[in-house]
Protein backbone atom coordinates (compact mmCIF):
# COMPACT_ATOMS: atom_id res chain seq x y z
CA UNK A 1 0.00 0.00 0.00
CA UNK A 2 1.61 3.31 -1.36
CA UNK A 3 0.81 6.67 -0.28
CA UNK A 4 1.42 9.75 -2.46
CA UNK A 5 1.72 13.29 -2.45
CA UNK A 6 2.61 16.63 -3.40
CA UNK A 7 3.30 19.35 -1.93
CA UNK A 8 4.14 23.08 -3.56
CA UNK A 9 7.18 24.65 -1.78
CA UNK A 10 7.62 28.59 -1.38
CA UNK A 11 9.93 29.24 -4.11
CA UNK A 12 7.82 27.23 -6.79
CA UNK A 13 9.13 24.26 -6.87
CA UNK A 14 6.64 21.16 -6.31
CA UNK A 15 8.21 18.65 -4.91
CA UNK A 16 6.76 15.17 -4.74
CA UNK A 17 6.69 12.10 -2.56
CA UNK A 18 6.43 8.95 -2.46
CA UNK A 19 5.54 6.52 0.64
CA UNK A 20 5.67 2.83 0.37
CA UNK A 21 4.51 -0.22 2.83
CA UNK A 22 7.27 -1.38 4.71
CA UNK A 23 8.99 -4.53 3.35
CA UNK A 24 10.07 -7.91 5.31
CA UNK A 25 13.35 -6.45 6.07
CA UNK A 26 12.70 -2.93 7.38
CA UNK A 27 10.37 -4.75 9.95
CA UNK A 28 13.43 -6.55 10.50
CA UNK A 29 15.53 -3.68 11.35
CA UNK A 30 12.85 -2.60 13.59
CA UNK A 31 12.41 -5.46 15.37
CA UNK A 32 16.19 -5.29 16.33
CA UNK A 33 16.41 -1.72 17.35
CA UNK A 34 13.34 -1.93 19.36
CA UNK A 35 14.61 -4.95 21.46
CA UNK A 36 17.94 -2.50 21.45
CA UNK A 37 15.35 -0.37 23.36
CA UNK A 38 14.43 -2.12 25.99
CA UNK A 39 17.93 -2.91 27.54
CA UNK A 40 20.63 -1.32 28.67
CA UNK A 41 23.87 0.56 27.18
CA UNK A 42 27.43 -0.14 28.43
CA UNK A 43 27.71 3.36 28.90
CA UNK A 44 24.67 3.14 31.13
CA UNK A 45 25.69 0.55 32.99
CA UNK A 46 29.31 1.77 33.70
CA UNK A 47 28.37 4.88 35.27
CA UNK A 48 25.91 2.75 36.96
CA UNK A 49 29.02 0.79 38.26
CA UNK A 50 30.82 4.31 38.96
CA UNK A 51 28.05 5.39 41.24
CA UNK A 52 27.68 2.50 42.94
CA UNK A 53 31.48 2.75 43.37
CA UNK A 54 31.96 5.67 45.10
CA UNK A 55 28.81 5.04 47.12
CA UNK A 56 30.55 2.34 48.43
CA UNK A 57 33.87 4.30 48.93
CA UNK A 58 32.24 6.48 51.07
CA UNK A 59 30.02 4.04 53.30
CA UNK A 60 32.53 1.58 53.63
CA UNK A 61 34.65 3.60 56.41
CA UNK A 62 31.30 4.51 58.10
CA UNK A 63 30.82 0.98 58.90
CA UNK A 64 34.52 0.38 59.83
CA UNK A 65 33.96 2.92 62.20
CA UNK A 66 30.10 1.99 63.89
CA UNK A 67 32.03 -1.98 63.46
CA UNK A 68 34.89 -0.76 65.95
CA UNK A 69 32.28 1.08 68.26
CA UNK A 70 30.29 -1.71 68.54
CA UNK A 71 33.07 -3.95 69.44
CA UNK A 72 34.00 -2.07 72.37
CA UNK A 73 30.86 -2.38 73.55
CA UNK A 74 32.39 -6.08 73.76
CA UNK A 75 35.15 -4.06 76.64
CA UNK A 76 32.44 -2.57 78.31
CA UNK A 77 30.56 -5.31 78.89
CA UNK A 78 33.90 -6.98 80.83
CA UNK A 79 34.87 -3.94 82.18
CA UNK A 80 31.60 -3.53 83.57
CA UNK A 81 31.10 -7.43 85.03
CA UNK A 82 34.80 -6.70 86.88
CA UNK A 83 33.40 -3.76 88.47
CA UNK A 84 30.12 -5.41 89.56
CA UNK A 85 32.52 -8.61 90.83
CA UNK A 86 34.99 -6.37 92.47
CA UNK A 87 31.86 -4.55 94.47
CA UNK A 88 31.02 -8.01 95.72
CA UNK A 89 34.30 -9.18 96.90
CA UNK A 90 35.12 -5.88 98.94
CA UNK A 91 31.29 -6.14 100.43
CA UNK A 92 33.26 -9.50 101.65
CA UNK A 93 36.59 -8.56 102.18
CA UNK A 94 38.79 -5.42 103.88
CA UNK A 95 40.23 -4.67 100.28
CA UNK A 96 39.35 -5.16 96.22
CA UNK A 97 40.46 -8.63 94.51
CA UNK A 98 43.80 -8.08 92.83
CA UNK A 99 43.47 -10.74 90.00
CA UNK A 100 40.65 -11.51 87.71
CA UNK A 101 40.93 -15.18 89.07
CA UNK A 102 39.56 -14.41 92.40
CA UNK A 103 36.70 -12.95 91.12
CA UNK A 104 35.90 -16.15 89.01
CA UNK A 105 35.96 -13.89 85.71
CA UNK A 106 36.69 -15.54 82.35
CA UNK A 107 39.22 -13.09 81.06
CA UNK A 108 39.36 -14.87 77.86
CA UNK A 109 36.08 -14.18 76.73
CA UNK A 110 36.60 -11.72 74.76
CA UNK A 111 37.26 -12.21 70.53
CA UNK A 112 38.86 -8.62 70.17
CA UNK A 113 40.52 -7.34 73.68
CA UNK A 114 43.08 -8.31 76.23
CA UNK A 115 42.35 -8.14 79.63
CA UNK A 116 45.02 -6.90 82.31
CA UNK A 117 44.79 -5.93 85.85
CA UNK A 118 47.69 -3.38 87.32
CA UNK A 119 48.87 -3.44 90.57
CA UNK A 120 46.72 -0.48 91.50
CA UNK A 121 44.02 -2.78 91.55
CA UNK A 122 45.48 -4.52 94.76
CA UNK A 123 44.74 -1.23 96.90
CA UNK A 124 42.23 -1.15 99.75
CA UNK A 125 40.50 2.03 98.67
CA UNK A 126 40.46 1.46 94.90
CA UNK A 127 41.41 -0.73 91.32
CA UNK A 128 41.91 -0.32 88.07
CA UNK A 129 40.83 -2.87 84.94
CA UNK A 130 42.13 -2.10 81.77
CA UNK A 131 41.66 -3.62 78.05
CA UNK A 132 43.61 -3.19 74.84
CA UNK A 133 42.59 -4.66 71.74
CA UNK A 134 44.00 -7.59 70.86
CA UNK A 135 47.13 -7.84 68.40
CA UNK A 136 45.88 -9.09 64.79
CA UNK A 137 41.91 -8.93 65.85
CA UNK A 138 39.67 -6.61 63.60
CA UNK A 139 39.76 -4.59 66.35
CA UNK A 140 43.78 -3.69 66.35
CA UNK A 141 42.74 -0.69 63.68
CA UNK A 142 41.02 1.10 66.71
CA UNK A 143 44.55 1.14 68.90
CA UNK A 144 44.86 4.42 67.19
CA UNK A 145 42.20 6.48 69.31
CA UNK A 146 41.41 3.24 71.78
CA UNK A 147 44.41 1.61 72.60
CA UNK A 148 43.46 1.21 76.19
CA UNK A 149 40.00 1.14 78.16
CA UNK A 150 40.37 1.26 82.00
CA UNK A 151 37.43 1.81 84.54
CA UNK A 152 39.18 3.00 87.92
CA UNK A 153 37.73 3.75 91.20
CA UNK A 154 39.56 5.99 93.85
CA UNK A 155 37.74 6.08 96.69
CA UNK A 156 34.44 6.70 96.15
CA UNK A 157 35.02 8.36 92.54
CA UNK A 158 34.45 6.60 88.98
CA UNK A 159 36.84 7.70 86.00
CA UNK A 160 36.00 6.18 82.70
CA UNK A 161 39.86 6.66 81.00
CA UNK A 162 41.14 6.00 77.35
CA UNK A 163 44.41 6.15 75.71
CA UNK A 164 45.25 6.44 71.96
CA UNK A 165 48.59 4.47 70.81
CA UNK A 166 50.54 7.99 71.10
CA UNK A 167 49.11 7.99 74.71
CA UNK A 168 47.14 10.91 74.97
CA UNK A 169 43.98 10.73 76.41
CA UNK A 170 40.64 9.83 74.17
CA UNK A 171 38.14 9.33 77.02
CA UNK A 172 35.61 11.26 75.47
CA UNK A 173 35.93 9.61 71.92
CA UNK A 174 36.12 6.28 73.46
CA UNK A 175 33.39 6.45 76.41
CA UNK A 176 30.09 7.93 74.59
CA UNK A 177 29.01 9.17 78.38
Amino acid sequence: MATSGRRKATNGIVVTFRQSAPTQNSTAMRSTTQSHIRGFTLMELMIAVVIAGILASIAYPSLLSFLQRSRRADAVAVLTSVVQAQERYRSNNAAYASTLDVLNINSTGSNYYDFAQPALAASATGYQVTVAPKTGSAQAADAKDCATLSIKLEGSVFSYLATGSDNRDTSTVCWPR
